[in-house]
Formats: structure tokens, sequence, C-alpha cells
């Protein structure tokens, strides 16, 4: 199968992941995609992230609205210590050696990718499919380049998913709760009814 892995913090998963994901599984043309919210993750070490149970519950509450084929992996939730794509890729090729995982990705970690942990690996074990961005367009295609050029002269291992572009983020959320705005456009209705019984990012 080709399987689309949706990763991301989720804090809290909103209609832009789901959007990217579902434009991602059209193009090309995967079989499933699996919608991943990270453990403890590295790259946000020095930011307050919300408990992750709390943000796999918000995953599985926006799944539950999305069609048959979209699935909730909770591999780094279940991890123990900091988790990184890498090795995460590295399991899921274990544990699914059959499969072929296609990574989806937006213009903002592509910018930043070869500081990942062992990047290589992600590139080695996965198809990455980068959503573009509002205003990112050059830079994109110029980073794209370059990590192409670095890691995988001779392959095509980033893909470039043409959707609507977004600029949803879940950080526009938060601050949008904590000044007490309407965000019932941008998370599914189970998420928003899951936040405000939670009192999460007030």
């Amino acid at each position: 199968m080709k399987i689309g892995l949706m990763g991301g913090t989720f804090d809290p998963i909103h209609t832009g992941h789901r959007d990217i994901a579902l434009s991602a599984k059209n193009e090309y043309a995967l079989d499933e995609l699996w919608f991943m919210p990270a453990g403890s993750p590295y790259c946000k070490a020095c930011t307050k992230v919300t408990d992750a149970e709390l943000r796999l519950r918000m995953t599985e509450l926006a799944v539950s609205e999305m069609p048959d084929f979209c699935h909730v992996c909770d591999i780094e939730i279940r991890a123990e210590g900091k988790t990184y794509t890498a090795e995460t890729l590295e399991e899921l090729k274990r544990l699914y050696p059959k499969d072929e995982f296609y990574f989806i990705a937006g213009a903002d970690s592509i910018l930043y990718m070869e500081d990942w942990y062992e990047p290589e690996l992600i590139f080695r074990d996965s198809v990455v499919l980068c959503a573009e961005r509002p205003g990112h367009d050059e830079e994109l295609s110029s980073h794209i380049s370059m990590l192409k050029e670095r890691f995988f002269p001779n392959e095509d291992r980033i893909r470039l998913i043409h959707c609507p572009k977004t600029d949803i983020s879940s950080t526009m959320i938060r601050d949008k709760v904590r000044a007490g705005e309407d965000i019932s456009t941008y998370v599914s209705p189970k998420v928003l009814r899951f936040i405000k019984e939670n009192r999460l990012y007030i």
C-alpha cells in the first residue's frame, strides 16, 4: 500500500492538516492517510506543548469526521523520550516492509529539514510530499534544490502537493482562543467542543 503519513504536533489539529493530506492522497493516489501526532518532539523542546494524550484525543476526534481511509497512528505518542521522524520512519518500515510511505510536510518544515535528526534516513525511507505556503514559492524551490543536491542527487524524493495554499497554523488558532475569538472555521466540530470542554489554550 501507499501510505501518506501526516505528522505534526497537532496542538491542535486543524482543517489545514486535513486539506493538505486529502490533496496529497488525490494527487499521488495514496491508499491510506495516517495522522501521527508527535509524542515529545525534540524540535519543540523549548516550547510548551499540550499533553500528548490530549493531542492524541483531538487527532482521533478530527479523524473520526474524515473518510474511512484516514487513520490515527500513535507510534510516537507511545514512544519513550524524544521522538525523531527518522527513527519513526525506520520503525514503520520494519513493521510494514511491503508498504511505501509518503511523509507529508508543509513548506515551513521543508525549509529547515536539513537540521532535522538524520534527514538522510527520512529521504531513504519515504518520499516527502511538500505543501506550499503563501509567500514561500521562490524560497521553497531553491531549498528543495539544495536538499536534492545534498541528500538524494539521483532520486526524486521530494514532490510538491498542488493544493490550495493555506495560511492556517496551530499557533494562530491558540492565539485566537486566548483572545476569545471564534475558531469554528479552523477545527472540526468535535475538536472545537473538546477544546472548550477542556479549557485548552486559555
